[in-house]
């Protein structure tokens, strides 16, 4: 080996020690020093970028890591793992694209078939782009191949709860637990799916009472009669009616006293 590459060598295993020790700064300096090496062999820039990105990831500046994991995909085009990361970095991103997201899953299920992480969190990206049932099928297919996964299990979860599918999404946490009963995780999961089926059925069950009072305007229809024009007067009969509306009015009188 030449002492170039060794020193190449070197400088990425320093970055990489970096890294592991949560110097973010540091290794992503060392970083931009090695790609700004005209020598740099591309498997090796190829790294540095998916290093960089995923730094820049986990920091939460999303066009930065896009910026790298781009690079990286252009030197390693069928790199599975780079086009997941860069997935996740529109993903996670507020100001980022879904359909995006979507595609780049897709492109890393495509180069690796068999990782059911990468199939799930296309599925989800799927749903959120209202490719419904293209998500779910996706989803379920990928917790098939991992039902005792936790990160797929996660993914799963969260599809298809924000798929509307509340049922599925008990019927593959309740056999995630039962293979794995004691896994603290999965009762997390667990509990959070528990929790959204009961939401969703305290909100079906409040759009059924409040049905009647949207046909009528969102007045209240009050059970109750009144008597009006006084009491009734020997001889005659209290003139007697139901009231169909009741409407709040404004108390002018008291908000001109507030206001002096």
């Amino acid at each position: 080996m030449s002492r170039t590459l060794t020193i190449l060598h070197s400088g990425w295993a320093s970055a990489r020690a970096l890294a592991r020790g949560g110097r973010r700064v540091d290794a992503l300096a060392l970083i931009e020093r090695l790609l700004g090496r005209p020598d740099l062999p591309a498997p090796l820039a190829a790294d540095a970028r998916r290093l960089a990105g995923e730094l820049e990831l986990n920091a939460e500046r999303y066009a930065a890591a896009r910026r790298h994991l781009r690079a990286a995909a252009a030197l390693e085009p069928n790199h599975a793992a780079t086009h997941y990361r860069l997935g996740l970095a529109h993903e996670c991103d507020p100001h980022g694209d879904d359909r995006r997201a979507a595609a780049r899953f897709k492109k890393a299920s495509t180069l690796e078939p068999g990782n059911p992480l990468y199939r799930a969190a296309f599925g989800r990206a799927a749903v959120r782009c209202d490719r419904v049932k293209t998500g779910v099928r996706a989803l379920l297919a990928a917790v098939g191949a991992a039902p005792g996964d936790v990160p797929v299990l996660r993914e799963v979860v969260g599809g298809l709860l924000e798929a509307g599918k509340t049922g599925a999404a008990r019927r593959v946490a309740a056999r995630a637990r039962f293979l794995r009963p004691e896994d603290r995780e999965l009762r997390g999961i667990w509990e959070r799916v528990r929790f959204e089926n009961a939401r969703r059925r305290q909100q079906n069950e409040r759009s059924k009472q409040d049905a009647p009072f949207a046909t009528d305007g969102e007045f209240v229809l009050l059970p109750f009669v009144r008597v009006v024009g006084g009491p009734a007067r020997p001889g005659t009969a209290g003139v007697i009616r139901r009231d169909r509306l009741s409407r709040p009015r404004p108390h002018l009188a008291r908000l001109h006293r507030a206001d002096r």
